[in-house]
C-alpha cells in the first residue's frame, strides 16, 4: 500500500514539474512575442533624424520569419503636446524576404498598434483615414482633449520586402483638427538613415 501511495505522489510530484517548465517555456515564448523598449540611448544615435526629441530607445531583437528586426522608440513631450516616432529595421535578413509594406488602407490598424507608438497612440479613438502622399499614409484621431495626426512610411527596399517601416503620431491640445500639411511637413522633416 505504501509503495502505491509512493508512486502515487511520485506521478503528482513529476506532472507538477512539467507544468511548471511547460509554464516557464510559455512565458519566455510570450516574453519574446514582445517589444520591449527599455535600453535607452542618445537621441543622437538613433537611425532617425530631422526633428527634435526629448527621449530615445532600442527594442529587443524579435526573430520571424523573414529575420531579425529591432525598433526604436523616440519621443518629444511638452505640457500642451506629444509626440512618437517609431522605426520598425529589419536587421538581419534570413534568406528572402523582408518587411511587408503597409497599404493605404492598413495605416490606421498599423497606427494604432504599433508598440513604438503606444504612449501616444494608447486611449485614442475616432481614428479615421485622411489620404495619402508620396508613399505616406496619413490618419487623424483623438486622445481626451488632443487632436492627434499620424503617418506611416514605407521605407527602403523593393514594392514588396521593405528594409524598415517608419510610423509617427503627435498630439496637442487644439479644438479643431490637427491639418493634414502639418503632418507632411514633419513627414518631410523626418529623415531615416540606411
Amino acid at each position: 500500500m505504501r509503495r502505491k501511495q509512493l508512486g502515487g505522489g511520485l506521478k503528482s510530484l513529476l506532472m507538477s514539474l512539467a507544468a511548471l517548465v511547460a509554464g516557464g517555456t510559455v512565458t519566455t515564448a510570450l516574453a519574446q512575442d514582445s517589444w520591449n523598449f527599455n535600453n535607452e540611448i542618445p537621441c543622437a544615435t538613433a537611425p532617425v533624424y530631422g526633428v527634435p526629441f526629448n527621449r530615445c530607445w532600442t527594442s529587443n531583437v524579435r526573430t520571424f520569419r523573414i529575420g531579425n528586426v529591432q525598433s526604436w522608440r523616440l519621443t518629444y513631450t511638452d505640457s500642451k503636446s506629444e509626440f512618437a516616432i517609431g522605426l520598425y529595421r529589419l536587421v538581419a535578413a534570413h534568406g528572402v524576404g523582408g518587411l511587408s509594406p503597409v497599404a493605404n488602407s492598413g495605416a490606421v490598424d498599423w497606427l494604432r498598434t504599433a508598440d513604438a507608438l503606444k504612449n501616444v497612440t494608447t486611449g485614442a479613438g475616432g481614428w479615421a483615414l485622411t489620404g495619402s502622399r508620396a508613399g505616406d499614409h496619413y490618419v487623424t484621431f483623438q486622445k481626451a482633449q488632443r487632436q492627434c495626426i499620424g503617418f506611416v512610411r514605407n521605407g527602403s527596399g523593393t514594392a514588396s520586402q521593405l528594409n524598415w517601416i517608419l510610423g509617427a503620431a503627435f498630439c496637442r491640445e487644439s479644438a479643431t483638427p490637427i491639418p493634414t500639411s502639418e503632418a507632411e511637413f514633419v513627414a518631410d522633416a523626418v529623415k531615416v538613415r540606411d
